[in-house]
């Protein structure tokens, strides 16, 4: 009888974190994984390697930053353009870190208005919202390729290391597209949802 209620019951423990697991999952990332569950879950590990990326970047310049004031203080020995190399990695890494944010709805909202909406409506204002921040993303992207291009073309560097200005470039694009495609995802899931 023992043996019978603790299968019973483990099983029961065992189905309600399944079921905590489903609901975690629709309210962690729902809107992504709405229409063609893989590709949401690609485009979140996505994301989230890219923001990694650009976390271990700024790690990385928060190092530089305290060796080089070090360094200028105490050795009277500055990194050189550690100023460049903050300037064009905190560039970079602002653009790896939208596509995350946007993922698991990290963006700032303003709830009070819509706070006790129908459902619905806040569907339709969610894929309004996203489809205004896909244009936008886009023409961010746009400009950012034509940048690129533009200095890629001249050949422009960095006035004390030289450092040609593409290189930060490239890498902010690549950012600026991903944002665009979770834009984009986004949207078609709450106008999927609309359709419900």
């Amino acid at each position: 009888m023992q043996g019978v209620w603790s299968t019973s019951t483990v099983m029961s423990r065992a189905g309600k974190r399944e079921a905590g697991k489903e609901t975690g999952n629709l309210s962690r990332g729902r809107a992504l994984h709405s229409p063609g569950g893989r590709v949401g879950a690609i485009l979140e590990n996505l994301a989230g390697a890219v923001a990694m990326a650009g976390g271990i970047l700024l790690t990385a310049v928060m190092g530089m930053t305290v060796v080089s004031v070090f360094g200028r203080y105490v050795l009277d020995a500055p990194i050189p353009g550690d100023y460049e190399l903050t300037e064009l990695a905190c560039g970079v890494a602002v653009f790896a870190f939208f596509p995350y944010c946007h993922a698991k709805n990290g963006n700032i909202v303003v709830g009070f208005v819509t706070g006790r909406m129908h459902p619905r409506y806040k569907a339709a204002l969610d894929a309004l919202h996203n489809i205004v921040f896909a244009i936008v993303a886009c023409l961010i992207t746009w400009r950012l390729f034509v940048g690129a291009v533009q200095k890629l073309a001249d050949g422009e560097t960095t006035m004390f290391l030289g450092a040609p200005l593409y290189l930060a470039y490239f890498p902010a694009l690549a950012g600026a597209g991903l944002l665009v495609a979770v834009c984009v995802l986004k949207a078609c899931c709450h106008l999927q949802a609309l359709r419900q």
